[in-house]
């Protein structure tokens, strides 16, 4: 990545500093809902039910990203490229979603039972008419908020995805106050988030100028032809970051499964700081790449997002003997060692995010998909041999070398493709410092 100088070399201007706290809060909250949902279901259901809820919600899921076709991203990537026609982008990326969602909801109704053949019906039917219910709000819901991040409109991006998660965080606080221990009305809270979510998002819109800006066949083909590229690494990261899970549900006992969701659960607070990078770092880096300066601008946002990430998993993993029984319950207390291993799993995958991020920005987004189809074929190998014989702590190391795989193909391409030294990805610089410095002193102020 070439170290060009311009004008934001010397660290994030004021509108990119204030976009990136307010993104990095909203993230935070988003996952502080995440772990309040998380621990009141380990706390209501114990492991063997918290197992069966992450069993319905992650078939689901994986579906519904596998099926998309890479058309959220692409409706992000044309909103920031083309803002001539960004009305027209968003009414065909909502028509689309909408006859993509109704696809899936099709596919998943008769491949499900397949799946689980011989398994336990009433979970089959109870994950069938989840993703009747989940698949197509889901999808519309992903192309809206998609197009808020690519037009710039961070705050409501911000407010629509986090409505999601505060419904359902809000919804689990309901079910525990009262006495509820039903895992299909804790599986009800997230449709109901998930519905909630498209609204918002819907809700913020460019609904006075929609009607005079169609959908257009040919925006519909330029999104789905970049979305294709794309969907190989949708494929690829569905199953290398959900293969564990899905292989847990399908051959495992449910209470291992359960020990595995909680660990991911607190292991992935980690992911604020470089999925909130990646959110605002996509629409500049666009801008960068029309100026010939992204390989600069992304070496910034990686070397500020890894040492953010880094310092805050030496603390988490330290407390984790303790937190993690006191939060989700002495039952939980054996996914301490599964902690340990994604912690610095979860490190890997969030830059991994960041730099594929990067190549969508400059319009390379198979160079992304194509790390993780690498990721998805160790994850098969690696899952193949630990899970019979370690099970979760198994499918943990398993992610590990997965997204380890990915990165280093990652970082190869960025040397090659963006250029740069190596060293200039993980020195800070005084900007840097001076950058997290104005960031902190923004947020303490605010």
């Amino acid at each position: 990545m070439s170290v060009t100088p311009d004008a934001s070399a010397s660290g994030l201007d004021a509108p990119s500093r204030g976009a990136i706290v307010t993104t990095g809060a909203a993230t935070a909250m988003i996952l502080g809902c995440g772990i309040v949902s998380g621990l009141i279901a380990a706390r209501s259901l114990g492991p063997t039910g918290r197992g069966e809820l992450a069993t319905i919600t992650v078939w689901a899921s994986v579906l519904l990203y596998a099926g998309t076709l890479g058309l959220p991203e692409a409706v992000a990537y044309f909103s920031a490229a083309r803002g001539s026609d960004r009305e027209r982008v968003w009414t065909t990326g909502q028509i689309a979603a909408l006859a993509l969602g109704l696809v899936i909801t099709v596919a998943g109704w008769w491949l499900i039972p397949a799946i689980f053949a011989g398994r336990n019906a009433t979970l089959v039917q109870s994950i069938r008419w989840y993703l009747v219910l989940f698949a197509i709000p889901g999808c519309a819901s992903l192309c809206a908020s998609a197009w808020l991040q690519g037009a710039g409109r961070l705050r409501a991006y911000n407010i629509s995805r986090s409505s999601i998660h505060f419904i359902n965080a809000g919804g689990a606080v309901v079910l525990l106050a009262a006495g509820d221990h039903s895992v299909a009305h804790f599986a009800a809270v997230t449709l109901i988030g998930n519905l909630a979510g498209w609204i918002v998002a819907a809700g913020y819109g460019p609904w006075k100028s929609a009607g005079a800006a169609p959908a257009s066949t040919e925006i519909a083909r330029r999104l789905f032809h970049y979305g294709f590229r794309v969907q190989v690494g949708n494929w690829s990261n569905a199953a290398s970051v959900r293969l564990d899970q899905l292989l847990l549900s399908v051959f495992a006992p449910a209470s291992s499964l359960g020990l595995y969701v909680v660990a991911v659960t607190y292991s992935n607070v980690l992911q604020t700081i470089p999925s909130s990078a990646a959110m605002v770092m996509l629409p500049e880096i666009v801008r960068q790449h029309e100026a010939g300066t992204a390989g600069a601008c992304a070496e910034r946002w990686y070397r500020r997002a890894l040492w953010t990430t880094m310092l805050g998993a030496m603390v988490l993993a330290a407390i984790a003997v303790v937190l993690v029984p006191a939060l989700f319950g002495s039952a939980f207390a054996d996914a301490v060692p599964i902690v340990m291993v994604l912690v610095p799993a979860t490190i890997i995958l969030g830059m991994n995010q960041l730099l594929s991020t990067a190549f969508r920005g400059v319009g390379r987004p198979e160079i992304g998909s194509a790390s993780e189809l690498i990721g998805v074929v160790v994850t098969l190998v690696a899952l193949g041999v630990l899970l019979p014989r370690y099970g979760a702590f198994g499918a943990a190391a398993a992610s590990l070398a997965a997204y380890a795989s990915s990165h280093v193909y990652l970082l190869r391409q960025a040397r090659s493709i963006l250029g740069g030294a190596p060293k200039s990805l993980y020195m800070l610089t005084r900007d840097d410092m001076s950058a997290l410095r104005g960031a902190i002193y923004k947020r303490g102020s605010a």
